[in-house]
């Protein structure tokens, strides 16, 4: 049930074309630990706090995770030692045990659950006052704009976590991506419906042999069709009665795995689906052996990266909007996407300082283009250096929607005024180095935001135009649900594959049935008690 969270947090380091950013994944591979103690040092006002490592981070000699250029700016320009207490390859793990013994640093992150586990431990400040009367104008428009991610961070109106948000909920839709030379090739028209991508994957198949669609054994992907029979797989959405339900045990599960496996016999899924993992599903588009892929709106990134270095720029595949079963634009699944909170332990002197640093980042990631030299910027925001602060950002959740209109439209005018953060200038360069020079490094950028057909384009319509679902659990899982893993996850995941291979349709239902014994009436239960009306 968390399949695609785990995606959209994989999404946050895809934008940067470097996974090794993601704080939850990312490590030196080793614990560090820093035994400085105190508050305050000569009059300077020190914060402790704790961290992950990001491998990707390229630092200058003698910098690090805990002395950077980050750390020397708060010193510099605010007074305020950050201390780091620890840095840790496993820092979910490692905080819940500074948790459970109450050892915890002045400010930290910590992801939805163990949020809620510190609010009722009346062990994180009451940040309502603090954040109103400290937090920049743009800090707050940051939570104005995903306000339902800001609430997430509350409990009976008082905000406890200020979520770090994200890059916008442009990031979440997801397409069809068909490979542009083939279709060119046999003057196939864009697909406006599931029987359009069948034959599109027919007329492949007839053409280069093969197999029609890339798929893996987690289904996760070919779960993004679902769509176009109004099935969301991994979303609790209400059903007619006003009750939250799981997606993927609806009836319009049980027709979209009915066409999945007419496609099995077809050959158009790869018949080895079932024993091939991530790598090895894209490894089949790399090597030329298949043409089209549901996925995420990073494609380009990967596998468009080694897409275009083995097989030419002619190779590139463009998305497309996933239609419906009757020719209509199919409504795509918007997932919570908030993974972390800013806390700060009960008793803490100085929440407002904590605050003033997170008014820097948001200022220089946002308004410091022209304000600040071009030398500074690069020191703080290039190499990834950008990702190491820990909890002292939040994101902009309008700035990937803000930077694809700004780069568009530089692109289409050649006036780049408009282009005014080093992301807008980094996205905008990189589509001009694809279309110029064809530099397999910039596809990734190119497809996002600056081809004739790119994903955020498409992404952009779906949100202006509305067409979308968002799931009713926005927030921390209930601890029931967690409770059970992946286990409910994996009895439909068996149960799907055994559908689309070639067990009877009606299976569906005993799967279902399955899931609801295991656990998933009580999972019902708790989410609609957590989340329902």
């Amino acid at each position: 049930m968390a399949k695609k969270t785990a995606a959209l947090i994989l999404s946050l380091c895809i934008s940067t074309a470097l996974l090794a950013a993601c704080s939850n994944d990312s490590s030196t591979g080793k614990d560090s630990v820093n035994t400085d103690s105190g508050t305050k040092d000569s009059g300077n006002v020190t914060i402790r706090t704790v961290t992950s490592e990001y491998t990707s981070a390229k630092y200058p000699a003698g910098d690090d995770i805990t002395n950077n250029v980050w750390i020397r700016r708060y010193k510099e320009k605010f007074n305020i030692d950050v201390k780091t207490d620890w840095v840790s390859d496993e820092y979910d793990t490692k905080l819940n045990l500074a948790i459970s013994s109450n050892n915890l640093p002045d400010v930290f992150r910590v992801n939805p659950s163990q949020l809620q586990q510190l609010i009722e431990a009346d062990m994180v400040m009451d940040l309502t006052e603090v954040f109103d009367q400290n937090a920049s104008e743009r800090l707050k428009g940051y939570m104005e704009a995903d306000a339902d991610s800001y609430e997430s961070g509350k409990k009976d109106g008082k905000l406890y976590g200020i979520p770090q948000m994200h890059w916008g909920l442009i990031e979440q839709p997801d397409f069809i991506w068909i490979r542009n030379d083939w279709k060119e090739e046999l003057q196939l028209d864009d697909p406006k419906s599931v029987e359009d991508i069948k034959n599109i994957a027919l007329k492949f198949m007839e053409k280069h042999g093969g197999y029609g669609i890339a798929v893996d054994q987690t289904l996760d992907y070919l779960n993004l069709l679902a769509i176009a029979w109004n099935a969301h797989p991994d979303m609790w959405i209400e059903d007619s009665s006003g009750q939250l339900v799981y997606g993927s045990i609806q009836p319009e599960m049980k027709a979209a795995l009915a066409e999945w496996a007419e496609w099995y016999k077809q050959g158009i899924i790869d018949p080895e689906f079932a024993i091939k993992d991530f790598n090895a599903m894209n490894a089949d588009i790399v090597a030329g052996k298949v043409g089209i892929q549901p996925y995420y709106q990073w494609w380009g990134y990967n596998p468009g990266v080694d897409t275009v270095s083995n097989l030419g720029k002619d190779a590139i595949f463009y998305p497309y909007l996933i239609p419906t079963v009757d020719g209509e634009e199919a409504k795509q699944s918007i997932f919570f996407a908030n993974g972390s909170y800013i806390v700060m332990k009960k008793g803490f002197e100085h929440p407002e300082e904590v605050i003033n640093l997170l008014n820097d980042y948001a200022y220089i990631v946002d308004e410091g283009a022209g304000k600040e030299s071009e030398e500074e910027l690069s020191a703080l925001l290039d190499n990834d250096i950008a990702h190491v602060v820990g909890a002292f950002r939040v994101l902009n959740p309008n700035s990937d929607y803000e930077q694809y209109e700004a780069v568009s439209e530089a692109l289409k005018s050649k006036d780049t005024s408009g282009l005014i953060t080093s992301g807008m200038w980094q996205k905008y360069n990189n589509s001009v180095e694809f279309m110029e020079n064809a530099t397999p490094g910039a596809v990734g950028d190119y497809l996002q935001q600056g081809a004739p057909k790119t994903a955020y384009g498409l992404s952009k319509h779906i949100l202006d135009s509305g067409n979308y679902t968002k799931t009713a659990m926005w927030g921390a899982m209930p601890e029931q649900l967690a409770s059970y893993g992946t286990t409910l996850d994996d009895i439909l995941t068996e149960g799907f594959t055994k559908i689309i291979m070639g067990e009877d349709i009606d299976y569906f239902d005993t799967v279902v049935q399955n899931w609801r014994s295991a656990g998933g009436d009580e999972a019902t239960k708790a989410v609609n008690e957590k989340y329902g009306k």
